[in-house]
């Protein structure tokens, strides 16, 4: 691997972890552990939206997910 190519991952990947970090604080549909699936538009009303904010442990997944992204195999 060239120095510019690994230079290049390295930003990459701090770039990744840093914008996963200072993401607005509002909840969005990328949060919910069910966007994969679910196949519905965004709505205010939803229903396992309300009970992910009322949990509260968005944030959380939201910081493993940037974390995994950083970390992930090299």
């Amino acid at each position: 691997m060239t120095p510019t190519k690994s230079r290049a991952g390295i930003l990459a990947r701090v770039s990744g972890f840093l914008s996963g970090l200072f993401r607005e604080p509002e909840f969005t549909c990328s949060d919910c552990e069910r966007w994969a699936r679910c196949g519905l538009s965004p709505d205010v009303a939803c229903v396992v939206r309300a009970a992910q904010l009322e949990r509260g442990d968005w944030k959380l997944r939201r910081q493993a997910r940037a974390l995994s992204r950083t970390v992930g195999p090299m």
